[in-house]
């Protein structure tokens, strides 16, 4: 135990390791639910308030932002409560959460990334940020594809088993969205309306620039860090 305690602290020390912990966390825990697929579905939505609260650590890069996105989060927070105990069919409020979701979720992207991209050394936090940034961009995917299924659910041809819960944003989005991100494309599930197939077509095809373009970047960083060193050496 004494001797895990120094990497748990290295990981939770800087403003991204608790948030991708969480993340991480979610994909590791929610197959132990089995086969009951609203079990899954809730598992996915108390992960998801777990998610938001480590946001707030993540984003913390000004007190004015910090402020103004506690107060998203809170109300993030009571809509995915809301979300969780809805029984009913109003599509109109579903699209809502959804879409307010979706929003929420950029803003912290572009938090991520803004300090991703910062023209200082890489470090294990900056590298914790590039990962959850790209965990993040499959979850913002997946409630956009939940939108799209709320409006018409024929925009997706989901088996039925994947639909045994009434949960809004139910684990078959979050599949999908990380199958097409990482360019798997398993064939289980698949988009049927020219939206939703364009949608998922960006999603592929922003997955792989993401990873291209964000390895290049935080390589050049190491390297020009290294070479000022070595000549202030």
């Amino acid at each position: 135990m004494s001797r895990a305690r120094p990497i748990i602290n290295a990981f939770l020390k800087g403003r991204f390791g608790l948030f991708l912990a969480t993340m991480m966390a979610m994909f590791f825990v929610m197959p132990m639910a089995g086969k009951n697929q609203g079990v899954v579905d809730n598992a996915l939505g108390w992960f998801s308030i777990a998610v938001l609260l480590s946001c707030l650590r993540a984003i913390s890069s000004t007190r004015k932002f910090f402020m103004f996105m506690a107060c998203l989060t809170l109300v993030n927070v009571m809509l995915t409560g809301l979300e969780m105990a809805w029984t009913g069919e109003a599509h109109g409020f579903l699209l809502a959460v959804t879409g307010f979701k979706v929003v929420y979720f950029v803003l912290v992207f572009y938090s991520i990334m803004r300090f991703v991209l910062m023209n200082d050394a890489v470090t294990e936090d900056k590298i914790y940020g590039a990962i959850s940034a790209y965990f993040l961009m499959g979850v913002i995917w997946s409630f956009v594809y939940t939108g799209f299924f709320i409006q018409d659910p024929t925009s997706f041809n989901v088996p039925e088993a994947w639909l045994s819960s009434d949960a809004v944003n139910s684990f078959w989005a979050v599949y999908f969205s990380f199958t097409t991100l990482t360019t798997l494309g398993y064939g289980d599930i698949t988009p049927q309306t020219p939206l939703a197939q364009s949608y998922a077509m960006m999603e592929a095809v922003i997955g792989q620039v993401f990873l291209a373009v964000i390895v290049a970047r935080l390589i050049a960083l190491h390297i020009s860090h290294e070479r000022e060193n070595d000549q202030k050496e």
